[in-house]
């Protein structure tokens, strides 16, 4: 029985997603494998309300940072049965904590760093200097479309000689605009809004905001570029309404802007659709500003999100190989 310690440069690196995501496809491979959080990233850390609802499974609830006897006793309870743990590190961690917890669960330590244009060997090698030879290697995660070439050529072969020995990079995952969706209730949430009539589906995960009237293309063709969308209309258009409901792909939601609520035609056709409608009193334009902070509020919580992580994964990093020094 092995565990992981996963462990990144700032919160929001991606190590929610990439701990799940790896327990699922260890559990997909045929293994057993754990996820959790020991220490929280403050009160309203919810991520071991994550691992257990995507996971299927109770998680121990995060323990205070210096309480390692309580951590390891956690663990143990986790490897009675399971294969793997995988551990996700608190970035509200001192490096003398974390590296104490590592050593506490003899762990086998994952860095992960979130890349960007100024990203350096140096940058990624900082992240993991605490943990010595408890160190397995690294993974890039967010790597922008056309920065793949160059990180592959220059970024990777620095990160490995930045060690001795050369150290792993496991993996650059690109960058997803669908993880950071959220579901239609958050949607709704967000904007204060009200449901006009039977929710349908109101935990679907919607992946684009399309704003009715933006396009000189005809209606049907513009909303059907994109899947799980949210169609962002002013309430008296039924016109634009009804092109967003009848176009290719799922409609995951109508928002009704103004205050006012579709004509009966239209809910009846959102009804057949399975289509949540949502009433907003400001504006279309108003209702797109506060929007600006919706992902803000996006945690990795969908399952929908740990399906395309996973897919992520299992295109981009090297499994066989990670899994292979996890057990060593």
């Amino acid at each position: 029985m092995s565990i992981l310690y996963v462990v990144s440069d700032r919160q929001g690196a991606g190590k929610t997603a990439l701990c799940a995501s790896l327990a699922y496809l260890l559990k997909a491979q045929g293994k057993t494998a754990a996820a959790f959080k020991p220490v929280a990233d403050g009160a309203s850390d919810s991520d071991a309300a994550i691992y257990a609802a995507l996971l299927g499974a109770d998680t121990p609830p995060p323990s205070d940072a210096d309480a390692v006897d309580a951590i390891a006793a956690a663990a143990r309870r986790l490897q009675d049965d399971n294969e793997i743990v995988i551990a996700e590190a608190s970035n509200t961690l001192t490096s003398a904590q974390s590296q104490r917890i590592a050593e506490t669960l003899d762990a086998r330590v994952l860095a992960l760093t979130n890349f960007d244009a100024t990203l350096s060997a140096a940058d990624v090698a900082a992240v993991a200097a605490p943990f010595g030879e408890r160190l397995i290697g690294y993974v890039v995660n967010n790597l922008t479309q056309y920065m793949r070439t160059q990180a592959q050529a220059e970024l990777v072969p620095e990160i490995a000689a930045a060690h001795t020995p050369p150290a792993a990079v496991f993996g650059l995952i690109p960058e997803d605009r669908r993880l950071l969706g959220v579901s239609v209730s958050q949607l709704a949430a967000h904007l204060e809004g009200e449901f006009v009539q039977d929710e349908g589906d109101a935990e679907c995960l919607v992946e684009y905001l399309m704003v009715g009237g933006m396009s000189l293309d005809p209606g049907e063709y513009y909303y059907g570029i994109h899947d799980n969308r949210a169609a962002i209309v002013r309430g008296d258009r039924p016109d634009l309404q009804m092109s967003a409901l009848s176009a290719p792909g799922r409609t995951a939601c109508l928002i009704a802007t103004n205050g006012i609520a579709p004509i009966e035609y239209v809910r009846y056709e959102a009804e057949q659709e399975e289509t949540p409608i949502i009433m907003v009193a400001t504006d279309t334009l108003d209702t797109m500003d506060r929007l600006d902070t919706l992902i803000d509020g996006s945690h990795f919580d969908h399952p929908r999100k740990l399906e395309r992580f996973a897919a992520l994964l299992t295109e981009h990093l090297d499994l066989p190989r990670l899994i292979a020094a996890i057990t060593d």
